[in-house]
């Protein structure tokens, strides 16, 4: 087990931990465990192709379904830790598995989500520069005076938290949709038509195996069930990590660690909770350090949190359906339109001294035992004056993948 001795009294900026963890060897690529991931998936994904055909057209397809949809969450999030170049050490390498991965074994464009993911990873949490903070409700204050006033909109806007988890079922067929509007629109992209092309075949090939094995009635409904599972463990997962996190409100100063450890959540996870999650529960981790491999992710979340408790920094985790709940009631007041609720007094905070003064009500209370901060049933504070302009110290000075890490 690796010393977790930091010298007290240290700045809690990045530089220092960002040293340590590279000294003691846990940013080296580990081939053999996604070498031996990405067999297991491909046997699996070839067995269920075999089964599918096999079982022919029964309505047996639809336990294959789910099968299918979990197998192929698993690839993405292979292409996700291959686009933050945790794979291989060439940024080229990295790059054409993502786009191999993520277009001919997924169907979707590796450059519309890498584009997305790169923006939200520059600024998490930023009210307007961060793409994932928009969410499918309807604001109570967006409706007229008249409509305002009754009962069953106040009651839908205040409770549109219960809408959110049924609408992941769609987050697929958007998945989709966004993979091929970004390629055919987008003025420049980066192998449009080679992932063009793959999309296509694999399109192709999904047609031509629902309606060559099955009936029309029953390859619909087994495709349905599969895009829609797909997209309900997708959006389960990455729903969880900065949803009824504090809020970045603009561009001043502070420094990295703090702006990437207050606004993510960390969710208490066994082992095997974190291979479900793709290692996605490690939220913290995986933005002050995107290019650790998955594997050290337990490791390191480690010697993040006693870095981050000797240094006064807040690390917040939770349980897994804690979390569900604060992003259920974070939603719920996005609805009745008090996503501002707690907003930071703040013009500009610099060092953890300054911290507290932006902490939201929930920032002392331990209802979990290990959790280092939080309640469930609170609004996130708006972190007025925070920096998205400075860079990781873990990937600054790298001759490759230093560009816009996705």
């Amino acid at each position: 087990m690796i010393s977790t001795d930091f010298s007290r009294g240290a700045s809690p900026g990045m530089g220092s931990l960002a040293t340590y963890v590279r000294s003691h060897g846990l940013l080296r690529r580990r081939y053999l465990y996604y070498w031996l991931l990405l067999t297991i998936l491909l046997a699996a994904l070839g067995s269920t192709a075999v089964t599918f055909v096999a079982v022919g057209d029964t309505w047996w397809q639809m336990v294959i379904a789910p099968a299918s949809a979990l197998i192929l969450v698993h690839f993405a999030f292979l292409v996700h830790d291959s686009s933050h170049f945790q794979i291989f050490r060439s940024a080229r390498a990295n790059e054409y598995f993502s786009i191999i991965m993520a277009s001919l074994v997924i169907g979707a464009s590796y450059s519309w989500w890498q584009a997305k993911h790169t923006r939200h990873h520059k600024n998490p949490n930023h009210i307007t520069l961060d793409p994932d903070v928009s969410l499918p409700v309807v604001p109570a204050t967006a409706t007229s005076g008249f409509l305002r006033r009754l009962p069953v909109v106040r009651t839908v806007a205040a409770r549109q938290g219960l809408l959110l988890f049924p609408l992941m079922f769609l987050e697929g067929l958007s998945l989709y949709f966004e993979s091929w509007k970004y390629l055919l629109a987008q003025r420049k992209v980066r192998y449009r038509y080679l992932q063009l092309g793959l999309m296509t075949v694999h399109a192709a090939a999904v047609a031509l195996l629902l309606l060559f094995t099955l009936s029309w009635g029953v390859a619909a409904a087994v495709w349905g069930v599969h895009i829609g599972l797909f997209g309900f463990y997708l959006g389960m997962v990455f729903a969880l990590n900065h949803k009824g996190m504090p809020l970045v409100a603009d561009n001043g100063k502070s420094d990295f660690l703090l702006r990437q450890v207050l606004v993510s959540r960390n969710i208490i996870s066994s082992r095997f909770l974190a291979a479900v999650m793709g290692g996605l529960n490690n939220q913290i981790e995986h933005h002050l350090f995107p290019t650790a491999p998955r594997p050290v992710l337990f490791e390191l979340a480690r010697i993040v949190k006693a870095y981050c408790n000797e240094h006064g920094v807040p690390y917040t985790e939770t349980t897994l359906t804690e979390s569900y709940r604060r992003v259920y009631r974070y939603v719920n007041k996005v609805g009745i339109g008090r996503s501002d609720d707690y907003v930071c007094p703040l013009g500009e905070y610099r060092t953890s001294d300054s911290i507290s003064n932006c902490l939201p009500p929930w920032g002392t209370a331990n209802r979990q035992g290990s959790e280092s901060h939080g309640q469930a049933g609170t609004m996130p504070t708006v972190l007025s004056g925070v920096d998205t302009r400075d860079r990781n110290p873990e990937i600054r000075g790298r001759g490759e993948a230093t560009q816009e890490m996705g």
